[in-house]
């Protein structure tokens, strides 16, 4: 007899547990939160991949361009086309003549990082200059 009312109670707390498992309260609340939630966090992370892209293309293009001062035959002496970092010169480097001999290279390039979050449609566009001096 003892063991019957306790299987009646533990059913009867199971079925509750259940029944607050399958009720749909809290989920327009949840919803209402994780939406600007998303938002915020890939705005972070748009911020973070632009910083990112543009260390990356500014160390590119001075890579780039002190290479072209060693004498590299290529004016565009990319890394691997395609990447991050192996944007088109936006326009041909220019060698300004040094008094003593030789030329200081200056070069600029402009990027486009990708876009990730709703808020910025476009991305973020940056222009990266480059410095080498050529003897």
């Amino acid at each position: 007899m003892i063991w019957s009312k306790a299987k009646n109670v533990d059913d009867r707390g199971l079925r509750r547990a259940l029944w607050e498992f399958k009720s749909d309260r809290g989920n327009l609340e949840s919803a209402l939160t994780l939406i600007p939630l998303m938002i915020l966090f890939l705005s972070v992370a748009q911020v973070a991949i632009s910083v990112y892209a543009k260390g990356i293309l500014s160390q590119t293009t001075q890579g780039a361009l002190a290479y072209a001062a060693m004498g590299a035959t290529s004016r565009e002496s990319d890394l691997i086309p395609g990447t991050l970092g192996a944007a088109p010169w936006s326009a041909p480097p220019i060698a300004l003549p040094l008094p003593g001999g030789g030329s200081i290279l200056v070069g600029q390039r402009q990027e486009k990082s990708p876009v990730v979050t709703p808020l910025l449609p476009r991305g973020l566009s940056f222009t990266s200059t480059g410095v080498a001096v050529q003897e």
